[in-house]
């Protein structure tokens, strides 16, 4: 969530950032309506309660004050009842407005302005055939009996690349801990406001799985939950950064991708993942996002798997990032690269909604900032199998995934 205060006192910044975004700027102007009549109702509560202690004060009061007093208490229960209704119309424009971009970011509609920083090794394999058509003739992949016991959009992984997903998530977690991240398997249902707090809810609520007749959501990444391990906590500048990795399976509705990537696993609504979170001091966050990507490059070259890295353009960035960079992987079957990794930096956007705070020498406390990126997901498998076929369609692992 963004400062209201930056908010008032900056309403063309916020709106640029919109625009750039191919948000509604309109937001701006509605809230600044609303928050100047809470404002105004706020100061006209104050001065009833003055007037309705000035009656109260002294000797007992007569017939009059009564009166009088009786009528101010129904003003402002009245402007009580509007002041409530004023905040929760606030909280949901805040909620709903976007990360201010960072000045780095390419501007630009949807993927449009996305910009290649570098591209590293060069495809072995310009052609070949799609993943599932590999390891389906291999017994590696059952996607039928999955859709038939699941539905659409799920899979069984057997043999040995059953044996790869395990591989390729353990040397997540080992290289990660080399990395400085501390392990954690957290849950994989959690609440609204856990959602909230992270910058999920409200915008993607119509991507997530809820559990019937309860306020229980199944996560579509560990970044939800590993971020709730700091909500409400204050830190010391000589405590941050708070860096956690984490394994857990995901769940994603996948609402707004009808007819995308309909064949095989590159977009499933469960998946595994290995995932980073950080917590930083505000002045540290540009330098983490750079530690998390370097972390990200590292680990995708131990599979020597062709990448470019992609600073990621306004239109197309999440809800809570100020910055993303993207690491899209070489798929010979699509004879494109295709994103296997993010990396955001959040700046204050969640720690705001989680009220996680740094708390320096003077009285004064400030907003963390938050960082995410993955690590490993089936994707980075998907992508090592097309890249380690042979003409005869077998496939040779990387050594690391054997």
């Amino acid at each position: 969530m963004i400062d209201r205060h930056f908010l008032r006192q900056n309403p063309k910044t916020v709106k640029a950032s919109l625009v750039d975004r191919g948000d509604d700027p309109g937001k701006v102007d509605q809230f600044l309506v609303l928050d100047r009549q809470w404002r105004d109702d706020l100061k006209k509560v104050e001065l009833l309660r003055r007037e309705k202690n000035q009656l109260s004060a002294g000797s007992k009061p007569n017939a009059t004050q009564l009166r009088q007093a009786k009528a101010i208490a129904k003003q402002e229960g009245v402007l009580t009842k509007r002041i409530s209704a004023l905040e929760s119309e606030l909280e949901e424009i805040l909620l709903s407005i976007p990360n201010l971009i960072d000045e780095s970011v390419p501007r630009g509609a949807g993927e449009s302005a996305n910009k290649v920083i570098k591209t590293v090794g060069r495809p072995s394999v310009k052609s070949g055939l799609a993943h599932h058509e590999l390891m389906t003739q291999l017994g590696w992949l059952d996607l039928k009996t999955a859709a038939h016991c699941s539905g659409s959009r799920f899979r069984y992984l057997l043999g040995d690349a059953a044996v790869a997903h395990w591989r390729l998530m353990s040397e997540a977690l080992t290289l990660a801990r080399k990395r400085g991240f501390s392990p954690v398997i957290p849950p994989s249902v959690t609440r609204y406001l856990t959602l909230q707090g992270a910058g999920f809810f409200p915008t993607y609520k119509e991507d997530v799985f809820k559990l019937e007749n309860e306020d229980r959501y199944l996560t579509g990444t560990s970044e939800q939950t590993l971020l709730a391990l700091s909500a409400a906590k204050h830190y010391l500048p000589d405590e941050l950064p708070v860096r956690y990795v984490g394994f857990s399976t995901c769940y994603r509705r996948e609402a707004g991708s009808y007819g995308k990537d309909v064949e095989g696993m590159f977009r499933q609504h469960q998946f595994d993942k290995v995932e980073l979170v950080s917590v930083t001091r505000p002045e540290d966050s540009a330098k983490e996002l750079d530690y998390l990507v370097q972390t990200q490059e590292q680990f995708v070259k131990l599979l020597a798997l062709p990448y470019q890295l992609v600073s990621v353009g306004s239109g197309d960035l999440g809800q809570s990032a100020s910055k993303k960079i993207d690491i899209e992987t070489w798929f010979p079957s699509q004879q494109r690269y295709r994103e296997t990794h993010s990396a955001s930096n959040c700046t204050d956007y969640q720690a705001r909604r989680l009220n996680i705070k740094l708390k320096r020498s003077d009285p004064q406390s400030e907003f963390a900032h938050t960082l995410n990126a993955t690590l490993a997901t089936e994707r980075l498998l998907i992508a090592a199998v097309e890249n380690s076929q042979r003409s005869d369609g077998s496939v040779k692992l990387p050594k690391l995934l054997r």
